[in-house]
């Protein structure tokens, strides 16, 4: 995981949720540590300082995988949000904390078992700080 982005809203938010996962046996030990040691290393700046191009909390961006070139559009949310129907994803999910703190444009890295992904961030569609949404 790259060095993050993160607002101090959401640093403290996700310091939160990493607290009460470690007692869930549904979030992955290795994904909440690889997500608590970002976090912890963490540049935390106030959500108007955010770089519109940084995918934070709550964004929504368009992704394509460069093996096949399919795309999606999803939203990295807190784990009470999640709804799969609409492609709102937890952050504890391996891909959502790969993206956070990534650029638009940035070429993502994912492992998976047996093999790694390549996926492409093509597009912030919506970012909280960027529109002036600074408590999503």
């Amino acid at each position: 995981m790259q060095n993050l982005i993160i607002s101090k809203l959401d640093y403290q938010r996700l310091k939160q949720r990493i607290v009460q996962a470690q007692s869930d046996p549904s979030v992955s030990r290795n994904q909440l540590l690889n997500l608590a040691r970002g976090v912890d290393q963490a540049t935390l700046l106030e959500p108007t300082e955010i770089p519109a191009n940084v995918v934070t909390m709550n964004s929504r961006v368009r992704i394509s995988y460069l093996e096949n070139n399919k795309s999606l559009e999803l939203r990295l949310v807190y784990p009470e949000q999640v709804n799969i129907h609409q492609n709102q994803i937890s952050i504890f999910a391996p891909l959502a904390t790969a993206l956070l703190g990534c650029k638009q444009n940035d070429i993502v890295t994912l492992p998976i078992p047996s093999r790694t992904v390549k996926i492409k961030i093509d597009q912030i569609v919506y970012q909280p700080e960027a529109a002036g949404d600074y408590s999503l």
